[in-house]
């Protein structure tokens, strides 16, 4: 009998289908000489620091107990899941069962996933390992008839492990030691840290960035328009127009330069939720959900990649697919002529999974029964890949000179010379209903000769510097990659550092909201007082990218078998017995304030709403008027910002994206009832009821 452990029981179920086992039991299924079960999750994770003695327990915590460093890890198991372990451990030791086959998640986190529960159970039964990028039949039989000793993954296990046991030293540690220097409850994270630094870093260069004027004379050449250098005052501008207006104008010189913009690669995670967030408002961690769901639904491949490639030997069933996704998605059809597969294909570029694309499954699956999530979101997976195949743009870069009055103006612009994938990603835009070019003011030119103007008229405009932009998702994921390579270059092969995985990134930003570090205005990424006040009490090496970035290239090294555990493992610990030796004293002069903000007066009885984990709610509690607005209304999120305007105004603007209980997406106001103070639906259009 062949025990097969999943990671959850619908990619449980899928593979009992593909291998005939069909007989339900309590926690398994059973058929064709096959056990199949799953892991729930994290059935087992490692043990909490009072785990390893009484004195960890202790509270206040104290400096001299400090660093704690176990010898011998211990772990412990998920007292909600705890059943479903004893199921697995039960099977395992059935006599019967003479193999066992790992079918967790093709991934560091699966693999650990796995090996914590074989471990735990002291299990010594040989272990084979499935492995495949898609949960489609013919995926499912290919990779059990190319199963391999779990051995072979062993470097994958000790670099997830590795990670699990760097992300406790640093993150036990240095929470303990600086919520004692500075007398308060701190939450220090190895990743999480350093990444709320960047969104506090960039929010002080937005609130502190001064606007500054300057003008620019622009000449009307009727085809185009031609401008200045920058001029700081308003004086030297207007009289430098009154000098060119109506003047003659020559063009001096045209320069060409002919350039090509390949298509986009296909799909990462990363850029998945990049791109989700930009064009469909998600967050990281909904556009992984969705893909996931997408992925036990057969209708994906394997989500937590961090490849934008495919190998050589897809390259028909890549040229397949093309042809599926134009049938099932018949809007884009006729955008692609002749798909260039070759492009997607690069060997060195996949490792352990290729980029994400559509099964041959979407031609039998009913999309429109899809939620909009996941229907938007394998919208994108598709139409990337005939993105991805698509013909170059082409077109002319023109940098123009032309001198009035002995003074020089310049237009750049181009000349589109063959459109290419442009036009496709245009109607991609347009059907998530974001028609923003993307160089907005950029000129187009026909074909500029004519290089005398008799009169031309001169125009002083006035601009403002721009600042920064706080992050969005789709902004820090990309910052988030790349962290600590400062000669990171999109699309070179200049290897990526970055701040943790494509498979943690998404949970590291959803752990920053929920413990109140950061808040989501809309799109935006903003720090609140308790994450700035955290990033104020820690010093640079913890909240340093690069030294965290270093890291995960050395954990990635790991998985390659190209550095030693031991190695990495002993700078962690130097890490962190001299942040302990450093830091071990009260500092006097910390004056942090980790208290719950106020958004405003309670309309009841006019104490502070306040901003809790999941509402805003009167200080008085529940034993007192009882007003709350939650954080989440009809599936989507209230930001701080909404709710104040609720308070102030009695309504909040026009919010878009609530979901109605029949999956309905609906825009709608929230207000509050002046004689009960609930929060209601007000609908715009006069047939919209309020709720």
């Amino acid at each position: 009998m062949i025990l097969v452990i999943a990671e959850k029981p619908s990619v449980a179920r899928s593979i009992a289908a593909v291998l005939g086992a069909d007989e339900k039991k309590n926690g398994y299924i059973q058929g064709s000489n096959y056990l199949i079960s799953w892991c729930v999750g994290h059935l087992v994770s490692l043990a909490s620091p009072e785990a390893y003695g009484s004195k960890f327990a202790e509270k206040p915590w104290k400096f001299e107990n400090l660093p704690i460093m176990p010898d011998d890890w211990k772990f412990i198991l998920n007292s909600t899941t705890k059943s479903q372990f004893d199921i697995l451990k039960d099977l395992m030791f059935r006599p019967d069962v003479d193999e066992i086959v790992c079918a967790t998640d093709a991934g560091r986190e699966g693999e650990c996933i796995f090996r914590y529960v074989y471990n735990y159970a002291n299990c010594h039964k040989p272990v084979k390992r499935l492995w495949t990028s898609s949960l489609e039949e013919s995926a499912i039989r290919q990779g059990f008839a190319e199963l391999k000793d779990d051995s072979e993954y062993d470097n994958l296990f000790e670099a997830g492990f590795a990670r699990a046991k760097a992300d406790w030293l640093v993150g036990m540690n240095a929470t303990r030691l600086f919520s004692i220097r500075h007398r308060a409850s701190l939450s220090v994270g190895r990743v999480q840290t350093p990444t709320l630094a960047m969104i506090v870093d960039r929010n002080f260069k937005v609130t502190n960035f001064i606007k500054e004027k300057f003008f620019t004379v622009d000449l009307d050449c009727g085809d185009f328009v031609a401008s200045s250098a920058r001029i700081d005052d308003y004086k030297t501008a207007y009289d430098l127009s009154v000098i060119c207006n109506g003047k003659q104008a020559v063009i001096s010189s045209i320069k060409r330069d002919r350039k090509i913009s390949n298509p986009p690669k296909l799909y990462d995670l990363t850029t998945l939720q990049r791109e989700a967030n930009r064009l469909c408002g998600y967050t990281a961690q909904q556009t992984l959900d969705y893909t996931q769901s997408l992925y036990e639904q057969k209708l994906v491949t394997y989500p937590r990649t961090d490849s934008q490639y495919i190998t050589d030997d897809m390259e028909q069933t890549a040229l397949e697919m093309v042809d599926t996704v134009r049938k099932c998605f018949t809007a884009f059809s006729s955008f692609i002529k002749t798909p260039d597969v070759k492009r997607c294909i690069n060997n060195a570029k996949v490792s352990d999974h290729h980029a994400i694309i559509p099964t041959k499954e979407i031609a039998n699956a009913n999309l429109a029964s899809l939620p909009s999530g996941e229907r938007n979101v394998l919208a994108l997976i598709a139409t990337r890949l005939l993105l991805a195949t698509s013909e170059p743009h082409i077109y002319e870069s023109i940098k123009i000179t032309v001198c009035s009055e002995r003074h020089e103006f310049y237009a750049n612009g181009k000349t589109i010379i063959s459109n290419g994938y442009k036009a496709l990603e245009k109607a991609v835009k347009a059907n998530f209903k974001q028609t923003k070019a993307e160089n907005e003011n950029e000129q187009i030119f026909q074909n500029p000769t004519v290089e005398f103007y008799s009169s031309v008229p001169a125009k002083v405009s006035e601009h403002l510097t721009a600042p920064p932009k706080q992050y969005t998702e789709d902004t820090l994921l990309s910052a988030m990659e790349t962290a600590g390579n400062s000669d990171y270059i999109e699309g070179s092969d200049v290897e990526k550092k970055g701040l943790g995985t494509p498979a943690t990134r998404a949970g590291i930003i959803e752990t920053l909201v929920r413990r109140e570090f950061i808040q989501r205005d809309g799109k935006k990424l903003i720090p609140t007082e308790k994450g700035i006040s955290l990033i104020k009490a820690v010093p640079d090496e913890v909240k340093s990218p690069k030294m965290t970035a270093d890291w995960e290239t050395a954990l990635q090294n790991i998985e390659k078998g190209s550095e030693s555990v031991d190695k990495f493992m002993s700078s962690i610990t130097t890490f962190t017995n001299q942040l302990v030796e450093t830091y071990s004293s009260e500092d006097s002069n910390s004056n942090l304030s980790f208290s719950r903000p106020s958004i405003g007066t309670c309309p009841k009885c006019g104490k502070k709403v306040i901003a809790y984990p999941k509402s805003y709610s009167c200080e008085s509690g529940k034993d007192g008027c009882g007003f709350v607005i939650w954080k989440t209304v009809a599936g989507k999120e209230i930001t701080p910002i909404q709710a104040e305007k609720l308070l102030t105004k009695g309504k909040s603007d026009i919010i878009k994206g609530f979901t109605s209980k029949a999956g309905k997406k609906f825009d709608a106001r929230l207000k509050l009832n002046s004689s009960t103070f609930a929060v209601e639906f007000e609908f715009d259009n006069k047939g919209g009821k309020k709720k």
